[in-house]
């Protein structure tokens, strides 16, 4: 857990998918930093779980369970989270599953949507819910999680891909819509590989079972922690930018990160 410092003090914060990996890291930073944060999680044990591990740190966290695929319990989180804080800031659209890894066509279409569903449509949902608030207040921001498949699709992660690429236009979108609208700010932050529960326990379908097994030593090259994602989405959040991509794993780095592994390997 991050180390308590105080310069968030007055920030209220809602973080879907809080409960574990990339979202508690940023929930924890954020409440470290003092802000006042919600987080959500559809899994009610999980949700709990987080909660009074964070409160026994001191930090001024709640949760409110919310499957963000459903349009009428994210507007329920965002009307709770304003009637608990007062207000909303900060709104993280962080939750997201990955579907089955294999071909296209041997995805399930049911699982194919619902990546969709819970990724892009939860962000959009996210979005729609807690802008209203930030209108009123005429204040706020919104940071859209989005990932692999942003700027090229991953082999075997067809929806998964489709939904992050949507998240950076949908958050596009959003930031010009309201540019007359200089209190509100709209940005992606796209983390690198990190090794969450998401990635440790991939469901695969066909020749996907074999494929992933390359994926331990694709995560030595690329990997990141959640930590670092969420020093980003403190960075986000002091710097005041809008319409902007940020990247824990930019085209720069990864191209160090290939190079070191190639030396490596003629050691």
């Amino acid at each position: 857990m991050a180390q308590k410092t105080t310069d968030l003090r007055n920030l209220t914060a809602v973080v879907t998918g809080g409960s574990r990996g990339i979202g508690r890291a940023i929930a924890e930073a954020l409440a470290c930093a003092d802000a006042q944060v919600v987080i959500s999680s559809a899994n009610a044990a999980n949700l709990a779980e987080a909660e009074r591990a964070m409160q026994a740190a001191g930090l001024k966290v709640s949760g409110v369970r919310c499957d963000v695929s459903n349009r009428l319990e994210v507007e329920a989180l965002a009307a709770t989270a304003a009637e608990r804080m007062g207000r909303i800031d900060l709104w993280v659209n962080n939750a997201g599953i990955s579907g089955p890894f294999g071909y296209v066509l041997d995805v399930p279409p049911e699982a194919w949507e619902q990546v969709i569903k819970v990724n892009l449509l939860g962000t959009y949902y996210g979005c729609r819910a807690a802008l209203p608030y930030m209108i009123k207040q005429r204040n706020g921001q919104i940071i859209n999680l989005s990932g692999g498949g942003a700027k090229r699709p991953q082999r075997f992660l067809s929806a998964y891909s489709v939904s992050k690429a949507g998240i950076v236009r949908l958050t596009e979108a959003f930031a010009r819509d309201y540019q007359d609208h200089p209190y509100l700010r709209f940005n992606v932050l796209t983390p690198g590989m990190v090794p969450t529960d998401m990635i440790n326990h991939f469901e695969t379908v066909g020749p996907g079972g074999e494929a992933i097994k390359q994926l331990p030593r694709v995560l030595n090259i690329f990997g990141t922690t959640a930590e670092e994602t969420a020093e980003l989405a403190l960075r986000i959040v002091r710097e005041g930018k809008n319409g902007q991509i940020f990247e824990v794993m930019p085209r720069h780095r990864a191209i160090w990160r290939l190079l070191k592994a190639a030396l490596r390997r003629k050691q």
